[in-house]
C-alpha cells in the first residue's frame, strides 16, 4: 500500500524543486521520493540509482551525438567512393573489348600478375601513409607519380617484354 505524503512549499522553493526534478530527468514525486529516502539526515542528499541512470543516459546520447557527427563526414566520403567504383567499374565494362578465345587464359594469367602487384603497391602506400618517415619527407614511391616527371618508359623495360599483357 502507497500512502501520500503532503507539504507546503514556497513558489521559490517549489520552482527550484521542480528545475531540480527535470534537470535529473525525474519527476517532480519521484524526485521528491528519492529526496527523502536518500537524504542522509544533513540536508545533502546521496546519488540514487534513478539520479545514476539518468546521468547514464545523458552521458550515453551526448557521446553518440558526437560520435555521429563525427563520422558523418567520413560516411559521404565512403559513398562518394562507392559511387566513383560503381562509375569506373561501369566505364571500364562498357569501353574494354571482349578479349579472344584463345587469349583469355594468358590475359586472365597477365591479369591477375598485373593485379597482385598493384595490391602490393596499394599495402605499401597505406604503410607509408600510417608511418611516415622521421625526416619529413615524402617517400620515393608517392613523389614519383606522373607530376613528378618520372620517366614511364624505365619502369617498362625493366619488364621482360613477354611479360606485359
Amino acid at each position: 500500500m502507497r500512502r501520500a505524503l503532503q507539504s507546503y512549499v514556497s513558489d521559490e522553493n517549489f520552482a527550484r524543486l521542480k528545475q531540480e526534478a527535470e534537470d535529473a530527468g525525474l519527476s517532480l514525486s519521484r524526485y521528491l521520493q528519492e529526496r527523502l529516502l536518500y537524504s542522509n539526515g544533513n540536508g545533502r542528499s546521496r546519488i540514487s540509482a534513478l539520479e545514476l541512470a539518468a546521468a547514464e543516459r545523458r552521458i550515453i546520447k551526448t557521446n553518440r551525438s558526437q560520435v555521429e557527427q563525427a563520422i558523418r563526414p567520413l560516411g559521404k566520403q565512403l559513398a562518394m567512393l562507392l559511387a566513383m567504383l560503381d562509375q569506373f567499374a561501369l566505364s571500364m565494362l562498357t569501353h574494354m573489348p571482349e578479349i579472344p578465345e584463345g587469349k583469355r587464359e594468358q590475359a586472365l594469367a597477365s591479369g591477375e600478375r598485373r593485379h597482385h602487384g598493384w595490391r602490393l603497391e596499394v599495402e605499401e602506400t597505406i604503410q607509408q601513409l600510417e608511418h611516415p618517415p622521421a625526416n619529413g619527407k615524402r617517400p620515393a614511391s608517392i613523389a614519383d607519380g606522373p607530376e613528378s616527371g618520372a620517366n614511364e618508359h624505365e619502369d617498362s623495360t625493366a619488364q621482360n617484354p613477354g611479360e606485359r599483357a
